[in-house]
C-alpha cells in the first residue's frame, strides 16, 4: 500500500470519526416533545388558532424554545426559535416572526428558575371563571397538583396609562403576571385564559388539560349548587404521588396511528409505591 494511499485512508477513517463524534443537540428531544404537546393541546381543545407552548433550553437555561408566530396545529421541529429569557427577544429569527406574547415566558423563566415549561392557552374551561370572582378550586382528583385557589391576573392592573388590548406584549406586563402567577401551576387570565407551567412539558401539558377539566367541572357543580364542595389539603398531592406519564402517552396516543401506539412501552406505568398490599 502507497504512503499516499495509506495517508488518504487515515484522512477518511479521522473525518469519520469526526462525524461520528459529533454530539447531538441537546435540544432535540426537546423539540420534539414541543410539538407533540402541541398537537396533543389542539387535539384536547385546549389551543384554539393561537396560543403556544415553550421549553427552557437543555443548552442554556437563559435561552427558551418557542415556534415563530404560526396556527398551533402547524408547528414543526424546523418552526422552533431560540428567544433569549432577558429581553424574551429571538436570537436568529432567520426573517421569521416571532409571537407577540414571548414576554408571558421570558418573564416567567426569569422569575421562576423552577420552571422548564411554559403554556399559554384560551382555555374555554377556564375564561368564565376569569371573568367572575369565584376561584378556581381544585374539584376532581386529578387536579390535586392545583392550589386551594388559583389567582386571577388583571391586565388593567398592569397595562399602562392610555395602553390597550388584553395581550401580554410587553416586558412589564409580563412581569405583572408572573407576579400574580407566583410559586402556582396556573394564573387566570381575566376574559383572556390562562398560563400554565411546570417542570416539563409533559407535566405543563399533563396540567393544562386536567386544569380545564377541572374548571368545567367547577363551573358544572355550580349550576347545581352554589355549595361545592372542593378539595382540601389532605386530597392534593405531590409529584411523586402522580404517574404524569400516564395521561401523557394517553394524549399522546390519540394523536398517534396503530403502529406507533403499538409500540409504547406498557411497562412505565404505574406508581412503584401503590404495588405492594396495604
Amino acid at each position: 500500500m502507497s504512503k499516499r494511499f495509506m495517508a488518504l485512508a487515515l484522512c477518511i477513517g479521522l473525518a469519520s470519526s469526526a462525524v461520528a463524534q459529533t454530539p447531538s443537540d441537546p435540544d432535540d428531544a426537546l423539540k420534539e416533545d414541543i410539538v407533540t404537546a402541541y398537537k396533543i393541546l389542539v387535539n384536547e381543545g385546549i389551543l384554539d388558532s393561537f396560543g403556544h407552548v415553550t421549553a427552557r433550553s437543555n443548552k442554556d437555561p437563559n435561552i427558551f424554545l418557542m415556534p415563530q408566530a404560526m396556527p398551533p396545529a402547524l408547528v414543526t421541529k424546523a418552526d422552533i426559535l431560540e428567544v433569549r429569557v432577558s429581553d424574551s427577544q429571538p436570537i436568529d429569527p432567520k426573517g421569521r416572526r416571532v409571537n407577540g406574547e414571548r414576554y408571558i415566558h421570558g418573564e416567567i423563566y426569569k422569575a421562576r428558575p423552577d420552571v422548564k415549561s411554559v403554556i399559554h392557552s384560551h382555555s374555554m374551561g377556564v375564561i368564565p371563571l376569569s371573568l367572575t370572582p369565584i376561584k378556581l378550586k381544585p374539584v376532581v382528583a386529578q387536579a390535586g397538583f392545583l392550589p386551594l385557589e388559583s389567582p386571577t391576573f388583571e391586565i388593567r392592573d398592569a397595562r399602562e396609562p392610555g395602553g390597550r388590548g388584553m395581550q401580554i406584549t410587553d416586558s412589564k406586563r409580563g412581569a405583572a403576571l408572573a407576579k400574580t402567577l407566583g410559586p402556582n401551576p396556573v394564573a387566570l387570565m381575566r376574559g383572556h385564559g390562562e398560563t400554565v407551567v411546570g417542570k416539563s412539558i409533559k407535566q405543563a401539558v399533563v396540567f393544562a388539560v386536567y386544569i380545564d377539566i377541572n374548571a368545567k367541572m367547577q363551573t358544572q357543580a355550580l349550576y347545581l349548587s352554589k355549595n361545592v364542595k372542593t378539595m382540601n389539603t389532605p386530597e392534593l398531592f405531590t409529584e411523586d404521588e402522580f404517574d404524569i406519564n400516564r395521561p401523557w402517552e394517553h394524549f399522546r396516543q390519540k394523536t398517534l396511528d396503530p403502529a406507533a401506539k403499538a409500540a409504547i412501552d406498557r411497562s412505565q406505568f404505574g406508581l412503584t409505591q401503590t404495588q405492594e398490599k396495604r
